[in-house]
């Protein structure tokens, strides 16, 4: 239920934006330094919704961007999410299989 939650919040905050699939590379039970790595910058925010940490990149700009969201189960990637513009997100990584539709 909590990540139920936590889902809805980040897709929320994401609303306009494509969902992507981020299967490419599977960073669930790695630790979040995977994720840094690939992108090769620290995130660009941190919150905490409901006691979990949820880190997130963007790339780009208004028009053509792509966010990268990660959940924490403490010190372990538990779910990751990408949203935004195909061809900057490919540049990442963080697309596999393409769109999947809108929020």
């Amino acid at each position: 239920m909590r990540n139920l939650a936590i889902l809805a919040a980040l897709a929320l905050a994401g609303c306009g934006l494509a969902p992507l699939n981020l299967g490419a590379t599977n960073y669930k039970g790695q630790p979040l330094s995977a994720v840094v790595t690939k992108l090769g910058w620290p995130p660009d925010e941190t919150q905490t919704i409901e006691g979990q940490k949820v880190y997130t990149w963007t790339v780009g700009q208004s028009t053509q961007q792509c966010k990268v969201r990660v959940v924490m189960a403490g010190d372990v990637i538990d779910t990751y999410e990408g949203s935004g513009d195909v061809n900057i997100c490919g540049q990442y990584g963080a697309l596999s299989g393409g769109l999947k539709g809108y929020y």
